[in-house]
């Protein structure tokens, strides 16, 4: 309970500019998870197959992953604080013909348009939030983000799913209460971008001094290769069983929905309180033995899951399982905001997004593969062991750079109060 009080009040510290950019974070994702539950039946009730659904979607994610590189370097060199603005203002109009037009190009254009205004938003975001709150209270920030964008997608999957159904008294046909509802949840990237526009800019942060670009100004620093090559090897894990685990439960447990549903809603529970108890974790152990650990204790809990047939241990294994794989997160995002220069955190921030997309993509393909052939260990234990070499590599690049900041930084309190703009 003291944990809890401890995170309100470190919460409640937070700068304005960050508490408006974790009020954007909400709007976004409670979008997102309407778009998540929506957009693929919106697709197929205007008659397309899931082939063409396929196109759309991968059209969006790969023009995500191209434009993560490039991103990363216009955060770099441009005010972070406008690029938002600029990229939400622009993915926000990307997303309206979307639900406007019906035809095949339009479709595949305006999903490829907001796929590259997205990838700017999301690469921007991190360096931002890192930038306007203290080095002590990184891991709370991130950790706070991750707990606000999870409930969010829980509540806007749950609006997406309501929704269409009050639509469709009025409107009649099914295909135009799910139009009716992408687009008025549109108003909350309009008001994410309002909020985002209340942000003030942070004087205390260094200025980007532009220059004419050049390819020779790309340079890879060790620290930027590591964590790239850490987040390729998470991303292979990521994409071998993660996508299939609702296909796993009713298929080879036999599950019904409903009981995917109650066990995805109590990993969603116990995820959220992973999220609150990350950064006393960190402050105990260090943010990098926090991620090793909690991916090493992830493993056993995931390959249980695999072994037994049991409803009861499956449910278990599987809540174990989410649990600690992701109290790593705002850990290992809040280490690499430390470790990598401000001037290079855009850019960083854009390879370990690519590596991640790429190695989730090819990964997902295999395991895909594997599983319409009936093979589901294989996945299973090629997931466990691309977490262990993940958290070995953490373990082997970084276990001897935090020991010291660890002597020289007190735990952070509750007063907490980020970055003060001098006036």
């Amino acid at each position: 309970m003291d944990i809890l009080k401890e995170y309100v009040r470190t919460i409640c510290g937070f700068h304005k500019n960050v508490k408006l950019l974790l009020l954007r974070s909400f709007l976004i994702c409670l979008y997102t998870g309407i778009y998540g539950i929506l957009f693929n039946l919106y697709i197929l009730n205007l008659g397309y197959g899931a082939d063409f659904l396929g196109l759309v979607l991968s059209t969006h994610v790969l023009a995500s992953s191209a434009m993560s590189i490039p991103a990363g370097i216009l955060c770099d060199r441009f005010d972070k604080r406008k690029l938002m603005i600029i990229s939400g203002l622009f993915s926000t109009l990307a997303a309206v013909p979307l639900y406007l037009f019906s035809s095949p190009w339009a479709l595949i254009f305006f999903s490829i348009a907001g796929g590259v205004f997205v990838s700017i938003s999301s690469v921007t975001l991190t360096p931002l939030l890192a930038e306007n709150c203290r080095k002590d209270d990184t891991v709370h920030v991130f950790s706070a983000n991750s707990s606000i964008s999870w409930i969010a997608s829980i509540l806007g999957c749950a609006l997406g799913g309501v929704a269409p159904g009050l639509w469709g008294t009025f409107a009649g046909l099914q295909v135009d209460s799910f139009r009716l509802t992408l687009l008025s949840a549109v108003s909350l990237l309009v008001m994410g971008l309002a909020v985002m526009v209340l942000v003030r800019e942070n004087k205390a942060a260094p200025k980007c001094h532009c220059s004419t670009f050049s390819l020779k100004d790309i340079r890879l620093s060790p620290d930027i290769l590591k964590f790239t090559l850490t987040s390729l090897t998470f991303g292979v894990a990521s994409g071998m069983i993660v996508p299939y685990f609702n296909v796993y439960f009713t298929q080879s447990l036999h599950m019904s929905v409903l009981d995917v549903g109650i066990i995805s809603a109590v990993a969603g529970g116990v995820m959220i309180l992973g999220f609150i108890v990350t950064p006393y974790l960190t402050s105990k152990m260090g943010k990098i033995r926090t991620a090793v650990a909690t991916k090493i204790l992830a493993a056993p809990f995931l390959m249980g899951l695999a072994l037994t047939k049991s409803f009861l241990a499956a449910a278990g294994a599987y809540v174990a399982y989410m649990f600690f794989i992701n109290m790593a997160g705002p850990a290992t995002t809040s280490f690499q905001m430390e470790q990598i220069k401000r001037e290079e955190q855009g850019f960083a921030v854009g390879m370990m997004m690519t590596g991640n997309y790429v190695a989730v993509s090819a990964s997902t393909l295999v395991s895909g593969l594997l599983i319409a052939g009936g093979n589901y260990i294989l996945p299973f234990i090629a997931t466990c062991a691309f977490y262990l070499i993940t958290a070995a590599l953490l373990y082997y690049y970084f276990r001897d750079v935090e020991r010291p900041l660890m002597m020289a930084t007190p735990i952070p309190k509750a007063a907490c109060t980020a970055v003060v703009d001098p006036e």
